[in-house]
């Protein structure tokens, strides 16, 4: 069993070598993560104010990290990157004792004052992690939705982004006026009530780009995304109900790819999660050049809800 405490800075390398190691191994795999030292040094500095106080490691009798589980929170939600645990392939228990770890540290991290006030926790992993999939099932976190992870690379993606500009010249980026970001706040709730992120940070807050469609009648739709150490990722992309199989997404797509690429300096990957189910948006991408590369699961934990925690054996 592995020393587990709250992480501090002198650990942030060794967690993000470990980290990088472990996601490229699907059984291993957390969604939330790039797999890149570059990804992941950009999605933890990224975890406010800071990436420590949000942060319990595992440590071995050395001290070396062999173990961490960070946490981003947003108001009364909590995303957890991890568990992930460093245990030899030929250890006799390799099984219990990552069990034993993610629950040391899950429980650690149950008492950061940083969870102070969270209502549901999500856990993200590739299909492949049966790891993760045991350690919801003993915590009460059901399966919440399945998604699939879609990428365009290489030429594809260049012919898109040298297509993109200009085609469609409604297309803007989203202007500095209370009218306009309304509009996109009022669609975005419409069409995702249950996102992380509300119409109103989307529009207020300064990590996402965000592009517009009007048409003669209003808003059309929008598309808003963000640069990555390793990509371009499409975060979301609303359509007026009255608008869409028009070519209203694709059109918006790509503007907002060829927006990115303009602000962030060129990438070599674009990508995008769509929920299991969504046909539309699967056949958007797909048109656009977009292929699935992975399954992921999102598992969701209730905290207020009265639960019998199954040690794990």
């Amino acid at each position: 069993m592995y020393d587990v405490r709250t992480a501090t800075s002198a650990d942030l390398g060794a967690v993000i070598a470990l980290v990088a190691r472990l996601q490229q191994e699907p059984a291993h795999q957390i969604g939330f993560h790039g797999e890149t030292e570059d990804e992941i040094a950009l999605e933890l500095a990224a975890l406010t104010p800071d990436w420590a106080g949000s942060a319990v490691i595992a440590a071995d009798r050395n001290g070396r990290v062999r173990g961490v589980l960070s946490l981003d929170v947003e108001g009364k939600r909590a995303f957890l990157y991890g568990p992930f645990v460093d245990v030899p392939a030929n250890h006799p228990a390799a099984g219990h004792v990552w069990q034993a770890t993610a629950d040391a540290m899950f429980t650690h991290a149950r008492q950061l004052p940083r969870l102070a006030g969270v209502r549901t926790l999500d856990l993200f992993g590739h299909r492949a992690n049966r790891l993760l999939a045991d350690f919801a099932a003993r915590h009460g976190a059901p399966v919440r939705m399945t998604t699939r992870w879609f990428t365009l690379t290489a030429a594809p993606l260049r012919s898109l982004l040298v297509r993109g500009p200009g085609q469609d010249d409604r297309t803007t980026l989203l202007p500095d006026d209370p009218e306009d970001t309304a509009a996109v706040a009022r669609l975005h709730d419409r069409c995702f009530p249950e996102a992380p992120t509300s119409g109103g940070d989307l529009v207020s807050g300064d990590r996402h780009t965000v592009v517009v469609l009007r048409g003669e009648r209003g808003l059309l739709g929008y598309a808003a995304g963000y640069t990555q150490a390793e990509e371009y990722y499409v975060d979301v992309v609303g359509v007026d109900e009255a608008a869409r199989s028009c070519g209203v997404g694709r059109t918006l797509v790509r503007r907002l790819l060829a927006e990115l690429a303009a602000r962030g300096g060129v990438r070599d990957r674009a990508a995008a999660m769509i929920e299991d189910g969504n046909e539309a948006s699967e056949h958007m991408f797909t048109k656009l050049g977009f292929e699935a590369r992975a399954e992921l699961i999102n598992y969701q934990v209730d905290l207020m809800a009265p639960r019998e925690h199954r040690p794990a054996v």
